[in-house]
């Protein structure tokens, strides 16, 4: 067990599936306390029901039904929250989903949602806990975003906005935490194999589709091997964490070379295209 989480207090929205329920998972193991907050409150009660037995049978673990998107109703839920937990050390921010399509197909509601949950969501939750880490000074701040904050994609476009917007309100936050001992730390998370990429995959361009499984920079991660690479970099001093190599492969060459990597991405794309139309000419015969 590793002491550094052990009796430590979590919240972690997002908790009940993929990403946010293996951080979850993961942290009970370590002894921690767990809430976790999602909308389905099936999905929040098997998930509570695996926390309870991977656990620390004197740890606290709970749900509560929430959208992060409303304010009011965020604040309401963290005064219960810290109550609960009799304070907090750390703070989760992973709610989010994604929306794929081209730019001129998606509805404006979709713009405006992707940004109530996945940007919103995040600040909501943050300034909500903001004053008990203050007055505790200590406890940290962790942001989920996605490696496409730093390069978006054909279809991508909303979601990518959506998420690049974190990375903005991380960076101010982290400056304005620090006078009070409180630390704010922002990860990367790769492509994963969660429910919310099957609901994705969907709807997405077929062009996208394709370029993503020829793309020499993409790789489908499992939610465990995400969670544990999560859980293992929060106690360490770096502000940014990503998952492997490729991760960082993809923030080196998008922050270090951008013209060079953009150049890559319309090349990985330009190959998708020619690999469709050989592919429907072929279906065409």
């Amino acid at each position: 067990m590793n002491n550094k989480y052990k009796g430590k207090k979590v919240f972690i929205t997002g908790g009940s599936a993929g990403i946010g329920k293996g951080i979850a998972l993961a942290l009970a193991k370590e002894g921690a306390s767990v809430i976790i907050c999602a909308r389905n409150q099936a999905n929040l009660e098997k998930a509570v029901a695996e926390l309870k037995q991977v656990g620390n049978p004197e740890a606290v673990f709970g749900y509560v039904v929430l959208d992060v998107s409303d304010k009011k109703q965020v604040e309401s839920v963290a005064k219960d929250v810290i109550k609960t937990l009799g304070g907090l050390d750390l703070l989760i921010c992973n709610s989010g989903y994604a929306q794929v399509g081209e730019a001129a197909n998606l509805d404006d509601s979709v713009y405006r949602k992707l940004m109530d949950v996945n940007y919103f969501g995040h600040v909501n939750t943050s300034l909500a806990f903001q004053n008990q880490f203050i007055r505790q000074g200590s406890g940290e701040i962790v942001f989920l975003s996605s490696t496409l904050a730093f390069f978006s994609i054909y279809g991508y476009g909303a979601y990518a906005a959506s998420k690049q917007a974190i990375v903005g309100f991380a960076q101010g936050l982290r400056q304005e935490m620090m006078f009070h001992n409180v630390k704010v730390k922002l990860f990367f998370p790769p492509t994963t194999d969660t429910p919310g990429l099957a609901r994705e995959n969907e709807d997405k361009p077929a062009i996208t589709k394709e370029m993503e499984m020829g793309s020499a920079l993409n790789k489908v991660h499992s939610v465990e091997s995400v969670a544990n690479a999560i859980v293992r970099w929060i106690p360490n001093r770096k502000f940014i964490g990503y998952t492997g190599w490729d991760s960082w492969l993809q923030y080196f060459l998008f922050r270090h070379f951008p013209e060079w990597a953009i150049r890559l991405t319309d090349s990985e794309l330009r190959g998708a295209e020619a690999r469709l139309k050989k592919k429907n000419k072929a279906v065409s015969k």
